[in-house]
């Protein structure tokens, strides 16, 4: 299990230059049929989740027998995700950088704010959607909340996961959610289990979720998605 905190951050930026330096990003990329995840999100007729494969966790470990990522994207798709992630850093993840190919990504207000990245927000978000790609800016705190809300990413996220301690706070959701106006698409992360929770979040604000562990360790990622979505 990785140590908490700053420092695994520090190590995910520092893992990301290595691969970068080293060539690893240089694969052939999928074509992308540009689909919005706004879109997406906006337009679907149940609970919108955004599916999450993810073999393993810094924070709880393995979570499932690593396999092929197509064949957990098509039970997610046939339970009814409006969106697959896919977690393709190799490291911490255990991912597999062949499957990059997407239409959006995400990107960790935390490694700008803690300097990081070379690169600035704004710069990331540009090159971003320069190649066709939506963004989805995930925040933790207040001042990472409010400041997504001026920069140009399409959507926000708020995760619910304190990356300085690993800890899983739903209320992190609520008290951001109630506190502040939003004024883009938000996606509540981390720590979501059931169909409860999922309708709570969403009255009190959120228009997706985003759901990794629990999916992965379900026996039935299909049936899974259905109940928390409520087809």
């Amino acid at each position: 299990m990785q140590r908490a905190g700053e420092e695994f951050l520090s190590r995910l930026a520092a893992s990301a230059r290595e691969a970068v330096a080293m060539g690893r990003y240089e694969v052939d990329r999928h074509p992308s049929s540009r689909r919005s995840l706004c879109r997406a999100i906006a337009t679907s007729n149940f609970l919108p989740i955004i599916a999450e494969v993810k073999y393993r966790s810094p924070a709880e470990g393995p979570i499932r027998r690593a396999e092929g990522a197509a064949g957990m994207a098509r039970l997610y798709a046939r339970g009814g995700a409006v969106a697959i992630s896919v977690l393709t850093e190799e490291k911490h993840f255990e991912g597999r950088l062949e499957r990059i190919g997407a239409d959006a990504v995400l990107l960790i207000a935390g490694l700008f704010t803690r300097a990081l990245s070379a690169a600035s927000l704004q710069e990331m978000i540009a090159h971003s959607h320069s190649r066709g790609l939506e963004v989805l800016l995930e925040t933790h705190t207040a001042e990472e909340y409010l400041m997504a809300g001026q920069t140009e990413a399409d959507l926000v996220g708020i995760n619910n996961r304190n990356l300085d301690t690993l800890e899983v706070s739903i209320d992190t959701s609520y008290r951001l959610l109630g506190s502040y106006p939003h004024v883009k698409p938000v996606v509540c992360e981390s720590g979501i289990k059931t169909r409860k929770q999922a309708v709570s979040l969403i009255k009190a604000g959120a228009n997706a979720l985003l759901i990794g562990s629990t999916l992965m360790r379900s026996r039935d990622p299909t049936e899974s998605i259905r109940r928390l979505a409520g087809e």
